[in-house]
């Protein structure tokens, strides 16, 4: 699976030039003082695999280059000479450019078709409902609304090589300042970008879109293990007649017995379990009932296999949480129907709004990683330290590492915390300031945001 490999970034605000190496499979962790423009690294890098053309555009830099671990390279040069920016994207193998270049200006990305009565855009990839209050993106835009803003999109199918390396690996670009805030562009948010939510209230309403994630994943594994238990029912006798010759070892079939139980009671602690569980072992066996003993065990073993990978995930997601939420008398279950809940000592039930802002967080963070993230995705990760306690810090590295192995994602983390570090300095790309000064137009300091100046 293509992943990415290393990230240039020449000019940036006119004169930084970075490199940074990315990790296959350990996450990355990128070190650098205020100023040195580790945000922006991490905001190009999703720009550039999501081809969000705005923030192309609109950051101040001179060339992105990504380097693929098949050998594959996508290059963004942005030049500021005429009266607005302009971008030019294409695609290589070493030095070998393949197909043609992808040219653009923010006329040429933006659509010419008026926006629907009362929907007004808030921000690099989301709009808003001024009526209902509701935000949601360009994918849920066009869903409701029939608009199409995403211009850039379909002018990409003229460039296969460009669009071959844009989204693969899909990039998840996680500013925590901003985790569930309207502003948060949906292009960069992997397959849950698009939630929508209601003003004061849209931190739990992410949350829900997550959360209905894991349950539709719950679901389905049950949908397919009911198959299977259907299937095996209407061909119990025939396989028992099968097995009727069969010479089978006590011991070798109570040692099966054993393992298919202890996944049953894992899968039962997470509410996954379909079906009673199985007999207990008999205390003497012959060996006709070695023979009809191991077929059951055949099917119950059939059953349990579609349940297995998302009980992984929901076993990550609940240590992980609940490790973090005992201090407070907290912990998850999973109810009947498959959703994700929250109860305090006495056993009643909290909403999601009743957790606190860091609690919150965590709770969005790692369900958005393990149940909505693509598997073999980019999740770039800016500050994660913010709103987690110390001791949260200090796991936090464990913690996502845990949640990579799991989901197969590729991390990058852009921190100044040595909590986050927590001794694992091996796993750092320290960025250095090396300068080269470019020349800055009076357009480029028009789109310098606070947040620039703030860099």
């Amino acid at each position: 699976m293509r992943k990415v490999s290393r990230v240039v970034v020449e000019g940036l605000f006119g004169y930084a030039r970075h490199e940074v190496t990315f990790r296959k499979s350990e996450p990355t962790i990128i070190l650098a003082p205020n100023g040195a423009g580790k945000t922006h690294i991490l905001r190009l890098t999703a720009a550039a695999l999501s081809m969000d053309g705005q923030s192309l555009l609109e950051t101040v830099y001179s060339d992105v280059t990504l380097d693929f671990t098949d050998g594959m390279l996508l290059r963004i040069v942005r030049s500021a000479d005429g009266d607005e920016p302009r971008v030019d994207v294409s695609a290589a193998r070493g030095e070998v450019q393949l197909g043609a270049t992808l040219s653009f200006g923010l006329g040429e990305i933006e659509s010419t078709t008026s926006l629907p009565s009362g929907i007004v855009k808030i921000g690099a990839g989301r709009w808003m409902n001024e009526r209902t209050r509701t935000f949601f993106g360009a994918s849920e835009l066009r869903r409701r609304y029939g608009f199409e803003a995403d211009v850039l999109a379909k002018r990409l199918k003229d460039f296969p090589e460009i669009a071959e390396l844009c989204g693969d690996p899909r990039p998840i670009f996680i500013d925590t300042w901003r985790l569930d805030s309207r502003a948060a562009d949906s292009r960069m948010l992997g397959d849950w970008g698009g939630a929508s939510g209601r003003a004061g209230s849209e931190v739990a309403s992410r949350i829900r879109g997550y959360t209905e994630k894991l349950s539709d994943e719950i679901t389905e594994a049950r949908r397919k293990s009911i198959q299977v238990s259907q299937s095996a029912d209407l061909r119990f006798a025939e396989r028992a007649l099968e097995a009727a010759t069969l010479s089978i070892k006590e011991s070798t079939l109570h040692e099966r017995y054993d393992e298919t139980f202890q996944r049953y009671e894992a899968l039962a602690r997470n509410g996954l379990a379909v079906g009673e569980a199985p007999i207990p072992f008999p205390e003497k066996t012959t060996p006709t009932v070695r023979r009809i003993l191991s077929v059951f065990l055949d099917d119950w073993d059939r059953r349990l296999d579609p349940l297995v990978p998302v009980n992984e995930k929901l076993q990550t997601l609940r240590d992980i949480l609940d490790s973090k939420l005992a201090p407070s008398g907290k912990q998850t279950s999973i109810s009947r129907r498959g959703g994700l809940e929250f109860h305090n000592l006495a056993g009643q039930r909290l909403p999601v709004s009743r957790l606190s802002s860091g609690e919150q967080h965590l709770v969005a963070l790692f369900t958005l990683l393990l149940f909505a993230a693509r598997p073999g995705s980019l999740v770039l990760i800016d500050e994660p330290e913010i709103s987690l306690h110390a001791a949260w810090k200090h796991a936090f590295l464990a913690d996502i590492t845990r949640v990579a192995a799991v989901s197969d994602l590729q991390i990058v983390l852009a921190t100044h915390s040595a909590g986050i570090v927590n001794g694992r300095w091996d796993l750092t790309e320290e960025l250095e300031l090396n300068t080269q000064v470019l020349p800055v137009t009076e357009d480029d300091l028009d789109v310098l945001n606070d947040d620039d100046f703030d860099e």
